[in-house]
């Protein structure tokens, strides 16, 4: 049982027997070739949901605490930080929403989360510049955080790969950024949003 409050702890908890388990940063909590058929909520901690193929991985979102999930896809799921999750066999988990539908919504609320994250992500691919994908994302974490101060929840490889460039291209952009001081580096691991109005502008901006 979680000891913290959290908008996911009431009906977690109404779910019967799930088994906990911990896992370190790094450590995957799904990959493509597990046997297992769970259905898993993130009950704290940070993971990351990407492919991998050609040695190259391709982030397409994040699970936060109570984000839910399936093992048996063909994504990695791996903690970003020590992270504890609740599964259990898909098919007990389907009985279980039939017998009690709210938890069905929540189900499906973040499954459409996820499909929205993964149809932003190809829109942003296919349409936007660099620039403008990075403005969104930055403007993701700052909803997604509710602080104009955000925590930078991935290496700077990864957060390249969510936005489908180069390591060396994202810290370009986000050093531009800071010199016309839309975002100032509060530390290592932080940014200060400082104009999110900008940050709106260059997010509307496309390809043409």
């Amino acid at each position: 049982m979680p000891a913290h409050p959290a908008p996911h702890s009431d009906w977690l908890l109404r779910l019967p027997k799930g088994l906990h388990r911990r896992y370190a940063p790094g450590e995957a909590i799904a990959r493509p070739e597990g046997r297992a058929n769970r259905f898993f909520v993130l009950d704290s901690g940070l993971a990351r949901i990407c492919l991998n193929a050609a040695s190259r991985d391709l982030v397409i979102g994040y699970l936060r605490p109570g984000g839910i999930f399936v093992t048996h896809t063909r994504a990695w799921v791996e903690a970003l930080e020590p992270s504890e999750v609740v599964s259990w066999p898909v098919e007990e988990m389907l009985g279980l929403i039939a017998r009690e539908p709210e938890l069905g919504l929540t189900a499906f609320r973040e499954i459409g989360r996820l499909l929205h994250g993964a149809l932003s992500l190809i829109e942003d691919l296919a349409f936007r510049p660099v620039e403008s994908r990075l403005a969104r994302f930055l403007l993701a974490e700052r909803q997604a955080q509710g602080s104009d101060r955000i925590r930078l929840i991935d290496t700077t490889e990864a957060m390249a790969s969510a936005l489908g460039t180069s390591r060396q291209t994202l810290s370009t952009l986000l050093n531009r950024l800071i010199r016309e001081g839309i975002v100032a580096r509060a530390d290592r691991r932080h940014l200060d949003l400082l104009r999110p109005d900008r940050l709106q502008d260059l997010s509307e901006l496309s390809s043409g």
